[in-house]
């Protein structure tokens, strides 16, 4: 296996990419790996090195790079809007056939904001070679309007460790961003932008008959058994022509919790046998 760091273009920002190749030309499908977004993407970083690897040591080409104003790509995230994030996946995949021309097809893995970014990408069919390609979606965020909430209740948190109290509730936040303004979620910036065009209940909307006509594979992550399987992402998995649902028992690696995770091994073997079974 051979891995590459380099930086690419999209547009006038230099993106910072990480190919897994495989030693040997192949024509097996390419893969593009789209992470999650903030501090997510610093805790599943390895989980994402350790799937890429092991999908390249099968003979898949894997290119994982970081989004604007994410890790070491150029760009600031306050600044970024949700067209910018598909701008800059879309330039992933166009690097990503440049480096494995004889690759059949291509494909996306995505996690969670990463996994619907991925999502709304092969939806508009606008790449030949990823039209058809397997879409792989761990734990997607169907609901944008909830998960920004979500993020903004962690900006109550720090509030609460730096003050002792909290001085701006969510709804001074919200007021804050609309006004032009930018919070900060966990040292990381949003703007008003990212935040009117994410955070909006049908960000990917589950019941809604989807056009992507490759194969696809929806992951529950489930912490423990008691959980109960989500109504959106079997809605999500049966709104594909070739959806698939699967539940995997993982802890919620993409947060900061006690156990190191190195590798999720129970999700990276659902997604190999699931590829092995479509003949990616």
């Amino acid at each position: 296996m051979k891995e590459i760091p380099f930086f690419f273009s999209r547009d006038d920002i230099q993106l910072f990419g990480f190919a897994h190749l495989p030693t040997e030309t192949t024509t097996k499908t390419a893969f593009v790996f789209s992470h999650p977004f903030a501090e997510e993407k610093l805790w599943a970083q390895r989980v994402f090195v350790s799937c890429a690897r092991a999908l390249a040591r099968r003979g898949h080409p894997v290119l994982r790079f970081d989004y604007t104003g994410a890790g070491d790509s150029a760009g600031d995230l306050a600044e970024t809007t949700l067209e910018t994030h598909i701008a800059d996946l879309t330039a992933a995949v166009e690097q990503v056939a440049k480096l494995a021309p004889h690759a059949k097809q291509i494909g996306l893995v995505g996690l969670r904001f990463g996994a619907t970014l991925a999502a709304i990408l092969a939806e508009r069919r606008c790449i030949d070679r990823l039209a058809d390609g397997p879409l792989v979606l761990w734990d997607p965020i169907c609901d944008g309007a909830s998960y920004f909430q979500e993020l903004l209740r962690s900006n109550l948190t720090t509030q609460l460790a730096v003050y002792g109290r909290v001085v701006d509730n969510r709804e001074r936040l919200q007021e804050r961003l609309r006004n032009g303004e930018r919070v900060n979620v966990d040292g990381y910036e949003i703007g008003k932008a990212l935040f009117e065009s994410c955070a909006i209940p049908s960000l990917l909307p589950p019941g809604q008959q989807r056009v992507h006509n490759g194969p696809v594979l929806v992951v529950q992550i489930a912490a423990n058994e008691k959980q109960k399987d989500r109504d959106d992402l079997q809605a999500l998995a049966s709104a594909y022509p070739q959806g698939r649902f699967a539940r995997v028992n993982e802890q919620p690696f993409w947060r900061e919790i006690r156990q190191f995770y190195g590798r999720a091994e129970r999700l990276e073997a659902t997604t190999l046998e699931w590829l092995e079974q479509i003949d990616a």
